[in-house]
């Protein structure tokens, strides 16, 4: 027998919304749907059908829904699981502030030379290599369990070990740049592949 986890749609409404915002468009007709599950399977390895995911939107009829969906959903958008999605807090340390001083391991992009490759990695299993370009781009050299693709260029200021990495002017796929974050909850840990001597 199934064992559910009934949980009231207020207590999940922000992990619903936190999933239109990554993909950025609301979900609201049987496509919408059917669309969605495609995307979570290709980025979890996990199945969710399109009626699991109408009934968790309110789309068909249901109180409550399993824990393992939640959590499936919550790993789509780079957490754990469900109950890392609840806990997490901005600062990514369950901190209440709004500021804090820089004082982890990092690195300004601006004092590096074109060429430097550095690599970068974060949960879960994602990795990326990239590389400084002339103009102050990075561009993805390799790309392991990440929605970056090999070839994409992104700008970014500084990397400071263990916080998320903002990528701003990210050009993917040959889309409009936007703004790309990796590392939301645990944070980005870089290394150097190779640096360009004097």
């Amino acid at each position: 027998m199934l064992t559910f986890a009934f949980v009231m749609k207020k207590e999940y409404e922000k992990l619903l919304n936190a999933i239109e915002q990554e993909v950025g468009k609301k979900l609201l007709t049987p496509k919408d749907f059917e669309w969605l599950s495609a995307k979570v399977e290709a980025s979890t390895k996990a199945h969710l059908s399109e009626s699991t995911l109408m009934r968790l939107w309110g789309y068909r009829t249901r109180v409550g829904t399993r824990q393992s969906t939640l959590d499936i959903l919550s790993r789509f958008l780079g957490y754990a699981d469900y109950a890392t999605f609840c806990q997490w807090k901005p600062t990514g340390r369950g901190k209440d502030i709004e500021s804090d001083e820089v004082i982890a391991r990092h690195l300004r992009t601006a004092e590096l030379k074109a060429g430097t490759r550095l690599v970068l990695t974060w949960y879960p299993e994602r990795r990326c290599v990239v590389e400084l370009l002339d103009d102050g781009f990075f561009k993805v050299l390799e790309a392991e369990n990440t929605r970056l693709c090999v070839g994409d260029k992104f700008e970014c200021s500084l990397i400071v070990e263990g916080e998320p990495l903002y990528m701003s002017q990210l050009v993917h796929e040959d889309k409009m740049p936007m703004v790309y974050v990796a590392g939301k909850v645990n944070g980005v840990h870089f290394s150097y592949l190779s640096e360009v001597e004097e």
